[in-house]
């Protein structure tokens, strides 16, 4: 559970909070939203793909094979090597609509009662301003929440053209074989046979670049299926391999995002 409470200086002034780099808060989430500019990125270790929220389809990162799975954090809460989503990168703060419709920041309570968090970074300093280190965080999110509604955006023109089916997920996990539904893919039959009019309007947007990213990330689906299983022989060995991945991975990390694309 979160307790997301926004930040203001009646409720925040004295108070502190603790940054950390444990991922035990996001143990539990099978996917993760993705804006467009961390597509780039992305590709690279994650699979990408698309879900319906509230009618409109939107990107995300497929993190596990069932509901309150991820397989990219261990049980230490460290984030295995891979793309870390911006969403989960910049816990324990977010943005949130506020009554009059305007983003602010916000704060998840529950996370000074993860065990060894030690707060000592204030939220506002010594003259009752927000501190330099918030400002860059919400400065962070609201280019993260930008490109995130261009990225809906472009989901829309996307699904204007028919494009999107269910991606009917299968992996084989030890003896078993598991499905993974309400993911959608985008058909590449369909996309291949758009006239020139349609792929310059998917270009010009950038939506042709979205696809292309969601695509190529699709052969990260092996990649769910070897840490899955890693993850249930750890189980069974009573010890936790999924440490010893890297070898997986054949690339540095960047947890870049490119705002260029907004």
């Amino acid at each position: 559970m979160v307790n997301i409470i926004p930040i203001t200086k009646s409720g925040f002034l004295d108070r502190k909070w603790s940054a950390s780099d444990n991922y035990e808060f996001a143990a539990e989430y099978a996917t993760a939203t993705l804006a467009l500019g961390e597509i780039s990125q992305a590709m690279r270790s994650l699979p990408i793909g698309f879900v319906k929220h509230e009618g409109n389809f939107t990107l995300v990162a497929i993190l596990g094979l069932k509901q309150g799975e991820n397989l990219f954090v261990n049980k230490k809460g460290d984030w295995i090597p891979g793309y870390k989503p911006a969403v989960l990168r910049s816990y324990p703060f977010s943005l949130v609509s506020s009554d009059k419709d305007q983003m602010v920041l916000a704060f998840d309570e529950d996370s000074l009662s993860i065990p060894d968090a030690s707060p000592t970074n204030l939220f506002f300093d010594e003259n009752g301003e927000i501190t330099d280190e918030l400002t860059s965080i919400m400065s962070f999110l609201t280019e993260v929440h930008t490109s995130y509604n261009r990225t809906i955006q472009l989901c829309k023109i996307i699904d204007s053209y028919n494009l999107f089916e269910n991606w009917n997920i299968s992996i084989i996990r030890g003896d078993k074989e598991i499905k993974v539904d309400g993911v959608y893919k985008v058909d590449e039959d369909k996309l291949r046979a758009l006239d020139g009019d349609a792929l310059v309007n998917l270009q010009k947007g950038s939506a042709l670049g979205l696809i292309y990213g969601h695509i190529f990330s699709g052969a990260n689906l092996s990649l769910l299926q070897k840490l899955a299983n890693l993850r249930d022989n750890a189980s069974k060995a009573q010890k936790d391999n999924i440490e010893n991945v890297e070898e997986i991975f054949s690339y540095e990390n960047q947890d870049n995002i490119d705002f260029s694309q907004l």
